[in-house]
Order: structure tokens, then C-alpha cells, then sequence
């Protein structure tokens, strides 16, 4: 199966087995001889898989760097067929369907990617992002970002909730955010000082 999937994705590019664009390219594959499949005949099926995939991203690679990403699009999606937890596959997929206006599409594979992983913080923080920065609707973005920061996550992770508490008008929830990172990293500058103007501005509308 993935021997096939790789080849299918060769023949929608076009290319020929024995031609490449460039046979000095880093990811090159399209020369690929009998030896290279006799000496993996023995390999367990995940490390097949994991072969596999490496070789869809050195096309695309090649697909990125000449500029064909609606290839590039199809190979990432072919990844995701072969492991459906390979997160970057979703989210580069998803930043590219973005990028040429195809939201619902990006929101549709996004959502995917939520199904198939749902007990880590990624999925939950690209569909808030995706909210957040994308669609420039911060209220609905919320939701995705409190469920992300509910699994073990990168600690700049709670700044995209905070700015977006703030951005949808609830400011003291947004302080919450910071005073509660503030406790855990004390030399945080960049959360002492959003912590410190939000205050500010809380004391204002007060008076």
C-alpha cells in the first residue's frame, strides 16, 4: 500500500521514474533502483510506513521549492493516509489550502485531524488558531484554545488564549491567563508586562 500510494503520487506529477528534474536535488528518489527495494524487503510494516512517508516529503520538498503546492497539498494528504497522527502533514496541508483562499477545505482537514487525535493539544490549537488568526474571530477561537491548554502544551501556547481573551473584549480572563503563567515562570517579561497593562486598563474602565 505504500509503495503504491508512492507511486500514485509520482504519477500526478507527471514525473517518470528514470527522469527527475535534477538528479543531484538532496531528496532524489525518481532513480531509485532494484537494490534500494531489495534491501527493504525484510522491514516491518511501520518501518515501511515511515519509509514511505520520508519519501513523499522529499518530493515534496522538491513540490515547495518549485513552487507546485497544489502537488504538494495531495502528497501531505497521502502522508496523512499512511499515519493519520503526523500532525505537521494536517497543518502544513491546512496552511496551504489557506493560503490560495480554500478555507473550507483547510477547516474540513483540520477537523479531521481533531477526530484522529483527540487527546493531545495540536488539533485543538490549530482549529483555534485557524479561528483566531484566520478567520479573525477571536470568540470562536476560544473554545479550541481552553481545550488545548488542558494537555500537556507548550507554554507559549496560553499567549494565543490571552490575546484572544482580550481580542473578544474579556479582559480579566485574559489576566488570568497571564498571572497564572506569571506564577510558573516568574522571570516571564513578556507575560509580567501584558499582566501589567491589563491591569492598567482594568483599573481604567473602574474609574
Amino acid at each position: 500500500i505504500a509503495l503504491l500510494s508512492v507511486m500514485s503520487v509520482l504519477a500526478l506529477l507527471g514525473v517518470q521514474r528514470a527522469q527527475a528534474p535534477y538528479p543531484t536535488h538532496p531528496h532524489f528518489v525518481w532513480g531509485l533502483g532494484p537494490s534500494f527495494f531489495e534491501s527493504h524487503r525484510t522491514h516491518g510494516d511501520t518501518e515501511v510506513v515511515d519509509n514511505a512517508i520520508g519519501i513523499l516529503l522529499g518530493i515534496g520538498d522538491f513540490c515547495w521549492h518549485e513552487g507546485f503546492h497544489f502537488q504538494l497539498i495531495r502528497i501531505q494528504k497521502a502522508c496523512i493516509e499512511l499515519d493519520p497522527s503526523f500532525g505537521e502533514a494536517y497543518e502544513n496541508a491546512a496552511w496551504l489550502l489557506v493560503s490560495y483562499d480554500r478555507k473550507k477545505e483547510a477547516l474540513a482537514l483540520l477537523e479531521r485531524y481533531l477526530q484522529a487525535n483527540p487527546n493531545r493539544y495540536e488539533p485543538y490549537y490549530e482549529m483555534g488558531w485557524f479561528y483566531y488568526h484566520w478567520l479573525k474571530q477571536p470568540a470562536q477561537a476560544i473554545p479550541w484554545l481552553e481545550k488545548a491548554v488542558r494537555f500537556p502544551h507548550p507554554p507559549i501556547i496560553e499567549h494565543t488564549l490571552a490575546h484572544a481573551y482580550e481580542r473578544a473584549g474579556r479582559l480579566k480572563e485574559a489576566l488570568a491567563v497571564w498571572e497564572n503563567k506569571l506564577k510558573r515562570y516568574p522571570d516571564d517579561l513578556l507575560a509580567r508586562r501584558h499582566m501589567e497593562r491589563l491591569r492598567q486598563l482594568l483599573e481604567g474602565q473602574k474609574q
